[in-house]
């Protein structure tokens, strides 16, 4: 192989490798998705849901208790 071949198969190898170390070295920085530091839905939005899923199953009970009374009638 010429000098200028393997001059930039050496670059490609150095740049890959140099890429990968730097790739780990954020991945490492930043945290898993779903650890503390990076949630994968907060707790807020999670018990504003169940909030409304709540209101949901008491409206329904509701409702349930309603049509027994009517149906004993």
């Amino acid at each position: 192989m010429s000098g200028e071949k393997m001059l930039l198969l050496g670059t490609v190898i150095v740049l890959t490798i140099f890429g990968f170390v730097f790739g780990q070295v954020v991945n490492a920085a930043i945290g898993s998705p779903g650890s503390d530091s990076d949630p994968l839905v907060t707790k807020s939005y999670i018990d504003g849901e169940v909030g409304k899923l709540q209101t949901q199953i008491d409206t329904l009970k509701a409702e349930v208790e309603k049509l027994k009374e009517a149906a004993k009638q």
